[in-house]
């Protein structure tokens, strides 16, 4: 079931990567929030997960999709599952796409807004190279 406070979420995080604005993606997190990344350390923070989502950004990440498959409120927190594509445009080489599941914890603040306070993302095993093909979709029927 859709809830759109989490919908506006989704939608503001995918806008921002793809502005290569790492500081409007990060303010979606907690204060204390905590990135559980695929081979890489545990970033702990609002500042050390735009400093993870800055270094996506300058390694050519241009494009990201968020599809909420499940979401389970109880009380001040909230469980999300869904699957994610990232399209990566390296400088030099050639275009990556990778596709997996994520899982986000939201947590109502104290002003009562929700922010994303545990993410944990899982690629579905080696991204693959697109060169010279144009991106595919996650959602169908979505403008590029």
């Amino acid at each position: 079931m859709a809830d759109s406070r989490f919908d506006e979420a989704r939608t503001a995080f995918e806008e921002a990567l793809q502005l290569g604005d790492a500081l409007a993606a990060s303010a979606l997190y907690a204060d204390d929030a905590r990135l559980l990344a695929p081979s890489a350390e545990l970033f702990e923070g609002r500042e050390a997960i735009a400093a993870f989502w800055r270094a996506g950004i300058e390694s050519g990440v241009t494009h990201i999709e968020l599809e909420s498959l499940a979401v389970e409120e109880r009380g001040d927190v909230a469980h999300e599952i869904g699957c994610y594509l990232l399209r990566l445009e390296p400088d030099e080489g050639d275009a990556v796409v990778d596709r997996g599941k994520y899982l986000l914890v939201h947590e109502r603040q104290q002003d009562g807004s929700w922010r994303w306070a545990v993410e944990m993302f899982n690629p579905e095993g080696s991204p693959a190279l697109r060169p010279g093909t144009h991106m595919p979709e996650l959602r169908k029927g979505r403008e590029q």
